[in-house]
């Protein structure tokens, strides 16, 4: 008897102990749940800018290809303007030589 009052003793404090850990488990559980929804909240905001930028980014390397034909336009035009006068120039010293 004194056996079988040690051995039901000993199993209740086992199940009170399982049951107190249990309760400890289940509010870790509940902890990292929400930790897990608040990450993955996280994450796709984070995506969300990622992706913002890379498209500001391929906006700006387009605006960047476009300025540079720009200047180079730009520059071959200079080029056409310069050329006349130097033209003009040579063959006004031609005429003056040959007087």
């Amino acid at each position: 008897m004194v056996k079988k009052l040690g051995l039901l003793s000993m199993v209740f404090a086992a199940l009170l102990l399982v049951s107190g850990c249990g309760q400890q488990l289940k509010q870790e559980n509940e902890q990292l749940k929400g930790q897990v929804t608040s990450l993955t909240g996280d994450n796709n905001n984070l995506k969300n800018q990622v992706a913002g930028l890379q498209k500001d980014n391929d906006d700006l390397k387009a605006q960047v290809t476009n300025l540079t034909a720009e200047r180079d336009a730009a520059k071959k035009e200079a080029e056409a303007y310069k050329k006349p006068a130097k033209a003009a120039k040579t063959s006004k010293k031609k005429k003056k030589s040959r007087r």
